[in-house]
């Protein structure tokens, strides 16, 4: 019933509550899979040939007489990691090439005096604000970065948040009180949950018998959550469940303990939250500091255009 769950925790405890579900799910499905068979002895894979050694000049190109420098090639080196390796002779001679074509544009905007363009300041401005505040942003955060006793603080109180019982069930979502008090019968008849599902559910968990997996009271709308916690394991509800979804059966199946995920499991997210704060606190400190006078926007009312008779008899006059 992924539609009926209600997102009630901050972010980070809700992160928190989806990874422990999901390494749940996995530890209870992971089946231990055959090692593969040894290589024969008789058979040796072929050592690999170490890397060539190679060395990058300075400078690494001579354009016109203008010089491209190492560091140039560095940073652009730099600003290419993980979209282009530059770790052969050939590869940074690619490199290089293409900053040898960049050079040419360079010189030839500078011969036609592309810098004096209008338009063109007015975007290098825009480039610059945009450099200075996201350079601004990166320092702050260097300066300040999450410290262990943080990360822990935030890890403890979301664990807090999550201690309680996690729930197993299945449910059939019809969209009547009298269709859900039909499917309670037939259950008191001895009719199989999973296949009264199947058939007679709307909901999207309907073609695996209504399992709605693991989940924690908090993911579900208040009305299911709160009838979930009144079953014992193994019974369904006797009387139909409302929630904003529609009418709800609903068969417990199983009751656990809720177990967090380590804290280091939960340390990148903790601290990107953290820095995120952060930036926040920054600027709002930036702008309580700061004399701000936004201007009114002001907006005109579109006038209707002309009805074609009327534009005629305009025309005329």
């Amino acid at each position: 019933m992924r539609n009926i769950r209600k997102l009630t925790y901050p972010l980070l405890a809700l992160s928190s509550t989806l990874l422990l579900s999901g390494l749940a799910l996995a530890a209870e499905e992971k089946k231990t899979e055959p090692a593969p068979a040894p290589a024969p002895a008789a058979v040796k894979a072929p050592a690999a040939a170490p890397p060539a050694a190679f060395t990058i000049p300075d400078p690494v190109a001579v354009v016109n007489g203008k010089p491209i420098s190492k560091a140039a090639f560095d940073q652009y080196a730099q600003q290419l990691r993980g979209k282009a390796k530059v770790d052969s002779a050939e590869a940074s001679k690619a490199l290089v090439d293409q900053l040898v074509m960049e050079e040419l544009l360079v010189q030839e905007a500078g011969k036609q005096k592309l810098a004096d363009d209008p338009q063109f300041k007015q975007q290098m401005e825009m480039v610059q604000r945009n450099l200075l505040a996201s350079t601004m942003v990166r320092r702050m955060l260097s300066a300040n970065a999450p410290s262990e006793e943080a990360i822990k603080k935030e890890y403890d109180t979301a664990v807090a948040a999550l201690k309680g019982k996690e729930y197993k069930a299945s449910h059939i979502l019809v969209d009547s009180e009298d269709k859900a008090k039909e499917i309670i019968a037939e259950l008191k008849k001895g009719g199989n949950f999973a296949e009264l599902a199947k058939t007679k559910s709307s909901d999207s968990s309907a073609a695996n018998g209504g399992d709605l997996g693991w989940f924690t009271s908090s993911m579900m709308v208040p009305p299911f959550s709160e009838a979930v916690a009144k079953l014992e394991k193994g019974k369904y509800s006797e009387q139909p469940v409302q929630t904003p979804f529609g009418w709800h059966v609903i068969l417990l199946e199983d009751v656990r303990d809720a177990t967090p995920p380590s804290m280091d499991e939960l340390k990148p997210q903790i601290a990107q939250m953290l820095q995120s704060r952060m930036v926040n606190d920054y600027l709002e400190k930036l702008k309580s500091g700061a004399k701000i006078e936004v201007k009114e926007i002001q907006a005109s009312e579109a006038k209707p255009a002309a009805a074609p008779e009327a534009a005629k008899k305009e025309e005329k006059k």
